[in-house]
């Protein structure tokens, strides 16, 4: 039987739940990109205080979304709002900047759900564009985005010195 899911906004109880998957989400990118990123424990204070800043700077600009499974945390999805760059057609934009689903919970249409609701509070925002920043080794992440209608627009470059 599936498990009845719901999406709601995140609460200051789920923040231990969001940083374990924040911290396997630093994982999965460690193991496609071992020499740009590193691991959630390699990184866990770093994200914890991350987490905190996002959850207690003014919230109507941020949102932070999770899906439960008959009440267990199963993925989240964090989104933001801010000033596009001064060339850019829209003067805000949304950006979606952390999606994750439990990979138990993988392919079940969880992910969909958690981005039509934060489509949802865009658009009540009257924003008109959403960004998502992927790694280019995502592949996974690259694909489900397109399913939802992104397409490329910029590429992040680096060099190391």
């Amino acid at each position: 039987m599936m498990a009845e899911i719901e999406i709601e906004e995140a609460k200051k109880e789920d923040f231990d739940e969001i940083v374990r998957f924040q911290m396997g989400l630093a994982d999965y990118h460690k193991r496609i990109d071992p020499e740009y990123f590193k691991s959630g424990r390699e990184r866990e204070e770093q994200i914890k205080k991350w987490l905190r800043k996002f959850f207690l700077k003014k919230r109507n600009n941020r949102k932070i979304l999770i899906a439960k499974a008959n009440g267990k945390a199963v993925g989240f999805f964090m989104g933001s709002i801010h000033k596009a760059h001064p060339y850019c057609k829209e003067e805000k934009i949304g950006e979606i900047s952390v999606a994750f689903i439990d990979e138990k919970f993988r392919r079940r249409g969880i992910g969909k759900m958690l981005f039509e609701e934060m489509i949802k509070w865009f658009k009540k925002r009257e924003i008109k564009l959403v960004e998502v920043i992927v790694a280019s080794k995502n592949n996974i992440g690259i694909s489900a985005w397109e399913k939802y209608g992104f397409r490329e627009i910029k590429k992040t470059m680096k060099l190391n010195l």
